[in-house]
């Protein structure tokens, strides 16, 4: 990851074009470029150099007067320093435990071989054993661990991205809440996903307030208030290897820099928390500032780090396209030759039920015949999902047919169409 290479803005994989365009080929009709140069940059990095250039200012002085934080990053000491320097508290501690040493590692091993030979998400970038369909069920520390094609089932609950050993680490903590669980609410944090989290709090909290079990005001037990000038901590946007999470920043010229959050599970949510502005938003203020210079000071050069949701979901959308020989990048979208040998052409634009694209079946003269049809994909989704679930549907428009009308009376249509012959039918491209 750390290579200096000439990247596409979008997706952060490679450029193979000869000119100078910052987007792929296969990203450039659905982006621009100008504005992913501003989205690139997190939030949270905008905020602090806009609106804390003071503080900024005074936390890279402090760290060089204190040079432990520096030379102990980026490990969990480092982190485990940095915290409590920041809030004062003396019980936060770093741990670290080698997963190696664990007596059930064998287990963790079998795991991690099969799903980095799958190309999983939980262990990216990484050679495994030899390529199987064949699945596995493990114990580890008292957990039951299944794999299933790229993903993992822990105790029944199936996580398929994220860092792989970080949650083998949780399950070494052995706590009481469901590992699962954890791992994917810290996900959520992570992502800045935690929404719906964040809404069944609120409404715990009203229930409780009505209830009247204790006076609302200075109770020790009462919920947290909700005030109006109160705005949602920026989520710290990373990529990440199989160990932990990789905080990203944008430097300008300097490109885009990674530093590794903890790989101590408890240490990285404690991280997490003060981020979000607990005991404060001065501490977290403090420790966003000090993560900027930590990251620029002993972070890693890393251009095809995807640190957003848009980034990775272009390179899923990028690793369906790259290599496929029924699927053809055109220069306002694709052609997708499904197992009925017709031709899908994918456009941008306003589609049925408002999505972001255009479906046509399409003649071998390039000419789109009919109106647009829906695939009914989940609009909560980034656009390079939600066109990779597209282009793999039509792929199987020989299954799909039997399960969605509109797919099938766009056939229905094509075949008409083409007995005619498309010479008779000048005026079919309806959606150029």
């Amino acid at each position: 990851m750390a290579e200096d290479v000439n990247v596409c803005r979008c997706c952060r994989g490679s450029l193979h074009e000869l000119d100078n365009n910052p987007l792929c080929k296969v990203c450039s009709p659905w982006n621009d470029a100008k504005e992913l140069l501003l989205l690139s940059t997190p939030p949270w990095q905008n905020y602090m150099q806009q609106h804390q250039t003071e503080l900024l200012d005074q936390t890279i002085d402090w760290l060089h007067e204190d040079r432990r934080i520096i030379s102990y990053m980026p490990y969990n000491r480092g982190w485990a320093e940095l915290l409590r320097k920041l809030t004062g508290n003396t019980h936060i501690l770093s741990i670290d435990i080698q997963i190696e040493y664990h007596r059930d590692y064998d287990s963790y091993l079998a795991v991690f071989e099969k799903l980095a030979a799958r190309g999983s998400l939980l262990f990216p970038n990484l050679a495994g054993g030899e390529i199987d369909d064949n699945e596995i069920t493990v114990r580890f520390n008292g957990h039951e661990v299944r794999t299933l094609g790229q993903a993992i089932i822990v105790d029944g609950a199936k996580i398929q991205r994220g860092p792989g050993t970080l949650l083998f680490m949780m399950m070494i903590e052995n706590r009481v809440e469901s590992v699962a669980l954890r791992f994917l609410n810290l996900f959520h944090q992570i992502e800045g996903t935690g929404q719906n989290h964040a809404n069944s709090n609120e409404k715990l909290s009203r229930d409780v307030l009505k209830d009247g079990r204790f006076n609302p005001y200075g109770a020790a037990d009462s919920p947290q208030t909700k005030s109006r000038k109160k705005k949602n901590a920026p989520p710290p946007l990373c990529d990440w290897n199989h160990e932990t999470y990789l905080l990203g920043i944008e430097l300008g010229i300097s490109g885009r820099h990674v530093i590794p959050l903890p790989t101590q599970p408890s240490l990285l949510e404690r991280f997490l928390t003060i981020w979000g502005g607990r005991p404060s938003t001065l501490v977290s203020d403090r420790l966003r500032a000090a993560t900027r210079h930590l990251t620029k000071i002993v972070g890693i050069h890393s251009e095809d780090a995807r640190i957003t949701p848009l980034e990775r979901s272009f390179a899923l959308y990028r690793s369906v396209i790259d290599g496929n020989p029924n699927v053809e990048v055109i220069d306002n979208g694709l052609v997708v030759k499904g197992g009925l040998n017709i031709l899908w052409r994918i456009t941008p634009g306003r589609g049925a039920h408002n999505a972001p694209y255009l479906i046509q079946t399409m003649a071998p003269n390039k000419v789109g015949l009919g109106q647009p049809i829906c695939m009914y994909d989940n609009a909560e989704l980034p656009l390079g999902d939600r066109l990779s679930s597209v282009v793999l549907g039509l792929l199987n428009d020989d299954k799909i047919i039997h399960q969605f009308e509109q797919i099938k009376y766009a056939v229905h249509q094509y075949k008409l169409v083409n007995a005619r012959g498309y010479d008779d039918t000048p005026h079919c491209d309806l959606f150029p």
